[in-house]
């Protein structure tokens, strides 16, 4: 299962969050994060990448998402 990292601005150094998904999430898809008491934030992929940490070492994909009601 890939790990990704998403990131909520272009320019952003830190992640927002880095998880763990089934599949790697597209360009045009939504997700949704629980949060508490029973509400839901939605989030749009807009742009993926992949990154390299180190010469010669693995890619970790990184999704872009931008937050909507």
């Amino acid at each position: 299962m890939p790990i990704v990292e998403a990131f909520d601005h272009e320019d952003a150094l830190e992640p927002l969050f880095t998880t763990e998904f089934e599949f790697l999430p597209r360009i045009g898809e939504y997700l949704s994060i629980d949060t508490p008491p029973g509400y839901f934030k939605y989030y749009h992929v807009v742009e993926i990448w992949h990154r390299q940490d180190t010469k010669g070492g693995a890619f970790r994909a990184c999704i872009r998402l931008e937050e909507r009601d």
